[in-house]
């Protein structure tokens, strides 16, 4: 779409959103007088002492389960983009990841029920893969995170959560859906209690898809011979997961999370890239699979003390497999990964007449098992030897923070932490010295009234390099590079939040300014034709933006959300003659949503995304302007009621109503029009 074309489109999205609606935070305020302020024990947070509420010392953004459930979402990736300043992307390896205010992609830490849910490896996960039927809701934490998550989170976290425990005796819900492209997804969920101290909640589901829509417009001259459907991005998901808790007498909370993902699928290859001159990713994931146990609990000692935490062992397993062509029908080459992390973080606080101290730990060790096989086109692995390598890392962070209300509905919270990060074991390459940081945070919350808050807050932030980016070669496509350093980001944002009975309005102004930003290159080696890829630090990069928020509920049944945040993305020259742009980071995100649901009766959804300009990097080193894109979804149902608390709605939806040309990355882009339709039960 032309820039002209998109400026209407554009006005009216800023003009609603301004007007209207987006997503609504939420209050974590309390009404008991010099009460512990707490949040929910799979979030692993716990906050503050007020005599009158005042607002958090950052932003925490909540995704309202009704908002997920109008998205039909088979991952957690779709749910994530409800978030305000969020970009969800899917990257040339095929993982769809979450940037938050143009962070880094490895700068986002994502937990489950208070667990690191990232590989260590290369601390992310693939979103796509993590099934929306696992999970209960999302909250995400912007700005400068408190001591509890640790290191490496910068960019802000995602906390994810198992399905809600209730006091209902017992609650079953089934989805079936199918669309276009061969989409398959069916979920089964139940929750329920045993007894008065017992409460569980169970999920299966499955999700297929024969692959991604391509859009009419997409210009893709290499890579894609399939007029309708994206080559190679299939994919299979199969999921379980379990959670328990177990209340005793005194209030102590014990619970236990399992999940197991199962999952296969291809990866796009880049469109624009001539394989006769540059390294084309023709890969596929024949096997990917995550598996956790999650142990957490929540307590208090006297009336003074609480104190939450969460130990866990995760086994990740993939494989990779890189073909010769787009055909896909001889291999070339395979990498096996094997992962197992064992984790923990422990958090406690104390108040003190008005203030309180709080105390965090958080600790893990992982270990990466590596295999590169050379094979024949047949599969089987061709002659030589084949080593497995081990890298293994440990990951350490204290920290403590302070809190005060030095006058009524004033807080003030101060904290340090310090972070480390050895690598014991390399694989075959040589051993490094262990990176050291710190971490500091400084904040304030004020009510100027009931229904008024401001907040301001002040830190620096670190993120040690992976050792995927230090070691990983990832099948001849990279090189190494042992000598990177940690980045380390100064975070600022003010904030101030109107709230009325129906309307809710708040404006964030952030900037974040990193040092030693990591970043790629291209490099061709002598004796090569092709360029590999290498990750190198920059001088640093810096993002300032403006985030609005609204939302807006005339009608019980009728709810507005949107959000808008404008950002100036800019890189740091090393020397005169670099680039000012870091690579797929938009200037604009937008998104209005307008949705009618009563209880029973006719449901209606239209909803509109807005993405601004970006730059990606080409192979000779040079940026590259992608489009601009507004995209919009709508969605119809009928939901009955047959009994109390019993259930069924009929859905329909088209996302991407007018076959948008939306391109993250260069040469990869988004799915075209998409329809589907199915039916809820929940009895």
């Amino acid at each position: 779409m032309s820039t002209r074309a998109q400026t209407p489109g554009l006005i009216t999205l800023v003009s609603l959103a301004a007007a209207a609606a987006a997503q609504a935070q939420t209050d974590t305020s309390h009404t008991r007088r010099d009460s512990l302020r707490v949040h929910r024990l799979e979030e692993i947070v716990v906050h503050g002492v007020h005599q009158v509420p005042a607002p958090l010392p950052y932003t925490l953004a909540e995704i309202e389960p009704r908002a997920v459930a109008q998205l039909d979402a088979p991952s957690v990736a779709q749910v994530a983009r409800l978030v305000p300043g969020a970009h969800v992307q899917t990257n040339s390896r095929g993982e769809t990841l979450v940037y938050l205010r143009n962070a880094g992609e490895r700068q986002v830490a994502a937990f489950l029920d208070g667990a690191l849910l990232n590989v260590p490896w290369d601390n992310r996960v693939d979103l796509s893969l993590v099934p929306a039927a696992m999970i209960g809701g999302l909250t995400v934490v912007q700005g400068v995170p408190p001591v509890e998550y640790g290191t490496n989170v910068l960019g802000g976290a995602l906390n994810l959560t198992s399905r809600a425990l209730d006091d209902a005796a017992r609650r079953m819900e089934i989805v079936l859906s199918g669309g276009t492209e061969g989409q398959l997804q069916g979920s089964l969920a139940g929750r329920g209690r045993l007894g008065s101290t017992w409460r569980y909640a169970l999920a299966l589901g499955r999700t297929s898809r024969d692959g991604l829509a391509l859009p009419a417009g997409a210009a893709l001259p290499y890579n894609q011979t399939d007029p309708e459907i994206r080559t190679n991005t299939d994919q299979r998901v199969t999921n379980a997961a379990a959670r328990a808790v177990h209340r005793f007498p005194g209030g102590t909370e014990v619970g236990l999370s399992l999940f197991h993902v199962d999952a296969e699928k291809g990866v796009a290859p880049e469109g624009h890239l001539d394989p006769e001159r540059f390294r084309v990713r023709y890969w596929r994931y024949p096997l990917w699979q995550n598996t956790m146990g999650i142990a957490s609990a929540t307590g208090t000692l006297g009336a003074e003390v609480i104190w939450k935490g969460a130990a866990w062992a995760n086994r990740f397993r993939q494989n990779i497999d890189a073909y010769t062509s787009q055909r896909y029908d001889s291999l070339d080459s395979r990498e096996e990964d094997r992962d197992f992390t064992v984790g923990g973080r422990l958090v406690g606080q104390r108040r003190l007449g008005r203030s309180a101290v709080k105390l965090a730990l958080n600790a893990l060790t992982s270990t990466h098992r590596q295999r590169d096989l050379d094979l024949n086109p047949d599969g089987s692995p061709a002659a030589g030897t084949f080593p497995e390598r081990s890298y293994r890392q440990v990951v350490v962070s204290t920290g403590a923070e302070y809190e005060v209300d030095p006058v009524e509905r004033l807080d003030v919270t101060a904290g340090m932490s310090f972070d480390l990060m050895s690598a014991p074991e390399t694989g075959d390459k040589p051993a490094i010295e262990a990176f050291r940081d710190y971490s500091a945070t400084l904040g304030l919350g004020y009510q100027l009234r009931p229904g008024i808050h401001v907040r301001g807050s002040v830190g620096r932030k670190s993120r040690f390099p992976t050792l995927r980016e230090l070691f990983g070669e990832a099948l001849n496509r990279f090189l190494p590079n042992p000598d990177l350093r940690p980045e380390s980001s100064i975070i600022t944002e003010l904030a101030a939040r109107f709230r009325g009975p129906k309307a809710e309005v708040e404006v964030v102004p952030f900037a974040t300014f990193t040092s030693n930003t990591i970043d790629q290159r291209s490099v061709l080696l002598p004796g090569e034709s092709r360029p590999r890829r290498q990750r190198i630090n920059l001088r640093g990069s810096r993002v300032v933006g403006v985030e609005l928020s609204a939302a807006l509920e005339p009608h019980p049944s009728f709810q507005a959300q949107g959000h808008l945040t404008l950002m100036q993305p800019r890189r740091l020259k090393d020397t005169p003659a670099d680039p000012i742009w870091l690579s797929e980071k938009p200037d604009l995100l937008g998104r209005l949503a307008l949705s009618y649901e009563p209880t029973i009766g006719p449901l209606g959804l239209i909803e509109g995304v807005y993405t601004g300009r970006a730059y990606s990097l080409d192979e000779t080193n040079q940026f590259v302007p992608l489009p601009r894109s507004l995209v919009f979804n709508v969605r119809a149902g009928y939901r009955l009621l047959w009994a109390e608390e019993r259930q069924v709605e009929v859905f329909a939806r088209v996302d991407n109503l007018t076959d948008e040309v939306v391109v993250p990355q260069l040469g990869l882009p988004a799915a075209g029009r998409t329809a589907q339709a199915g039916i809820k039960a929940e009895f």
